[in-house]
């Protein structure tokens, strides 16, 4: 939500002055250097007791290549957090954690020029969440080097590299061709107008498209295409569109609302699957979805609707914004709260500004 809030002022002062920059991380967890990660944690505060046991933890890694079925060769690995182990994600966060207060550290430089934000909101140039990071800066080259040295930097202490090739750099539409040409040449990332995703959401510039949300879509129809053949009663329809097909737009419902269209799509999809199909044709539906989505004391077997979902989880952002204290909603308030308290409104008769309870 934060990241899509910052990209609506892409366009602000004037096209062509901000840039987001998403990283893409060659097998981030695979290269991480050990020591660095003890010299992190030792600068933190970390204990050397405990700082020995996790260095035992990583540096206790052997492998065997099995070919045709026998195992060949034992060696051990000199880098590189193990996938699955509950500790690996903190520890990775431990050395992300150099590159974000790097980034932060870059408003201090007396070059460095940063994304078009409100002057009484916070400043911010990247949003990290473990190896998902995003950069959001100007295009001035003087800003674009000094985020390409910190990168620089970063690699050659925690052992990461950037994928040059999946990187990108997000321009609006209109970008003169010299800036583009300025951005490649520095950063060496490929350009693109949006969307790019971003922690598995869509970020855009401009209004909603339905094609931002094909993905979405094409998750639904992966699963039904799954369970086709399979024969299932009502009953094992309704458990399978209850806890596994409305389950799956969730997370990107709980950070954006998709176009109306997209709603009704994913809908379609779920009545048609829990109707069946005979033939090639899809079955008489014999109640509307709305009649389903009644509990089952009031006539349905509980569906979910998802314009509801969606409704329900605006008004948990809504509480979000009013009842703590996030980045987000600091932002927001920089935004569009300077002149006027948030649950001001106007009234449809009068020009004066009313509190609503």
């Amino acid at each position: 939500m934060l990241a899509q809030e910052i990209i609506h002022s892409i366009k602000r002062p004037k096209i062509g002055d901000n840039v987001v920059i998403k990283l893409d991380m060659v097998k981030a967890y695979d290269r991480v250097s050990w020591s660095f990660i003890c010299l992190v944690m030792r600068r933190m505060g970390f204990g050397e007791i405990f700082i020995d046991m996790v260095w035992r933890l990583m540096a206790n890694n052997w492998y065997s290549v099995i070919v045709n079925g026998g195992r060949h060769g034992f060696f051990d690995s000199t880098r590189g957090l193990k996938q699955g182990d509950p500790l690996s994600p903190a520890l990775f966060v431990i050395g992300a954690e150099v590159l974000s207060r790097m980034l932060n550290n870059l408003h201090q430089h007396y070059l460095y020029r940063g994304f078009y934000m409100e002057k009484k909101g916070p400043l911010i140039n990247h949003l990290s969440f473990a190896d998902d990071i995003i950069s959001f800066t100007s295009t001035c080259k003087y800003s674009l080097k000094l985020i390409m040295k910190t990168l620089q930097r970063y690699e050659k202490s925690l052992g990461q590299l950037i994928n040059k090739e999946k990187s990108q750099c997000m321009l609006p539409l209109n970008t003169n061709p010299e800036i583009m040409s300025r951005i490649t040449s520095i950063t060496e990332f490929k350009h693109t107008h949006g969307p790019i995703t971003y922690l598995g959401c869509p970020l855009y510039i401009g209004r909603q498209r339905i094609i931002y949300f094909t993905s979405m879509v094409s998750k639904v129809t992966s699963r039904i295409r799954g369970w086709q053949t399979k024969v299932l009663n009502y009953g094992g329809r309704a458990a399978l569109v209850k806890y596994v097909l409305q389950s799956l737009p969730i997370h990107l419902l709980s950070a954006i609302t998709p176009t109306a269209t997209t709603l009704k799509q994913i809908k379609s999809l779920i009545a048609n699957f829990f109707w069946g199909w005979d033939k090639e044709k899809r079955k008489y539906h014999w109640a509307s979805w709305e009649t389903l989505s009644y509990p089952t004391e009031e006539g349905g077997i509980g569906m979910k609707n998802l314009k509801d979902v969606c409704q329900a989880l605006q008004y948990k952002q809504w509480w979000t914004f009013r009842y703590k204290k996030t980045l987000w909603g600091s932002f927001l308030r920089a935004k569009y709260c300077q002149r006027a308290h948030p649950v001001i409104k106007k009234w449809d008769t009068v020009n004066h500004l009313c509190g609503s309870t």
